[in-house]
């Protein structure tokens, strides 16, 4: 019986002993998944009794690893790389998200429209646009009957869509489209304006 009482004690001592102390949050076995070792824009740990997980960048400002960029640079895919020089035409990442009229009038397509460019085009609308937009562009993809809304390209306003007011639909979305300028590349975007002019023109 005595034995019991003592097996008990001892259980009870391990158990009441794993209880973490107020001011003690414990060893971190995983340490890596509390604070990371690569360097991450926004994290700053100034606190060095991590060790290995002492994040910080000593080398930049305020031990952090994002910097402000350069004044007057542009980030990466915010120009058009078929042009040789950015002064040649506006960089569309310089227009407000709901400047379609003003993209409309100054932003030009710099792809000339020929059979292997619409081709390319044609491919990339069957695999971003034809599910909304339909094969034809009429606005009766299996997405677009669901979603209801969606224009056709060859009537109406859309129609008349000038290339510049396309690519930027296309980049920052509109109404209940949403931006694409993530998963379709500046080039690409363009091939795909080339193709939707393209059945515009039906009747």
């Amino acid at each position: 019986m005595k034995n019991i009482y003592f097996l008990f004690a001892i259980l009870s001592i391990l158990i009441f002993s794993c209880s973490r102390g107020k001011e003690d949050t414990g060893r971190e076995y995983a340490s890596q998944m509390y604070v990371s070792d690569a360097y991450e824009p926004l994290t700053q740990v100034v606190d060095k009794k991590y060790g290995d997980d002492y994040s910080s960048n000593p080398n930049n400002p305020h031990n952090m690893n994002m910097r402000v960029p350069a004044k007057n640079t542009i980030r990466r895919n915010g120009y058009n790389p078929l042009k040789e020089s950015l002064d040649e035409e506006p960089n569309i990442y310089h227009l407000h998200k709901d400047s379609f009229e003003l993209a409309g009038r100054t932003i030009k397509n710099p792809i000339d429209s020929t059979p292997a460019v619409l081709a390319d085009g044609k491919v990339l609308y069957e695999r971003y646009c034809q599910h909304c937009h339909g094969e034809t562009g009429q606005g009766d993809g299996l997405v677009g009957e669901m979603y209801k809304g969606v224009p056709s390209y060859s009537k109406g306003r859309v129609a008349e869509d000038k290339a510049g007011h396309i690519f930027h639909t296309i980049t920052f979305g509109r109404n209940r489209m949403w931006p694409h300028a993530s998963q379709v590349s500046v080039e690409d975007r363009w091939k795909i304006v080339h193709y939707v002019q393209q059945l515009q023109k039906q009747q």
